[in-house]
């Protein structure tokens, strides 16, 4: 019986000391490729944050700026023109993400590039005719959205 306790003891132990082994291994290729965060302001109080390790990849262009103020223009006319942008936009190497809050109660992400769609976030949100349709209006936007930032991500990558 107590041969079968040491086994279970002998496996546990190679099992934590290979986790160790590979904690220390992600750690380290981590401070390798640190990530970098430039982040902008744009017209409308909204901000850019540009996340990258390469330092020609922080830079946006005033043409990606101006594309990118206009979208927001567009929500605004077409979706909800008192949502706020807390997080604002956050561009990665092959995503672009909007983050807004419509009320206190509703907030929603918009993502282009991997993991694309639209995600609402709702706290209890009573559904009655004008919340309905901010839903759809976020919904029809989606796709004005993903042209805007499909064409950032493939400008980006061209570079």
């Amino acid at each position: 019986m107590s041969n079968k306790q040491n086994i279970g003891y002998d496996d546990i132990k190679k099992m934590l000391n290979r986790l160790r082994t590979i904690s220390e291994n992600t750690q380290s290729s981590k401070t390798l490729n640190e990530e970098k965060v430039n982040t902008l302001v744009i017209g409308n109080n909204v901000e850019i944050k540009v996340h990258s390790d390469d330092d020609l990849d922080l830079k946006i262009s005033d043409e990606e700026k101006n594309a990118l103020n206009q979208l927001i223009e567009n929500f605004k006319s077409q979706v909800f023109e008192l949502t706020t942008f807390d997080e604002g936009f956050n561009i990665y190497t092959n995503s672009v993400r909007l983050d807004g809050n419509i009320s206190e109660d509703l907030s929603f992400v918009l993502i282009a590039g991997e993991d694309a769609g639209l995600y609402v976030n709702c706290n209890m949100l009573k559904i009655e005719s004008e919340n309905a349709t901010i839903i759809e209006k976020l919904y029809k936007f989606e796709h004005t959205f993903q042209d805007v930032a499909n064409d950032l991500i493939l400008s980006r990558k061209n570079n």
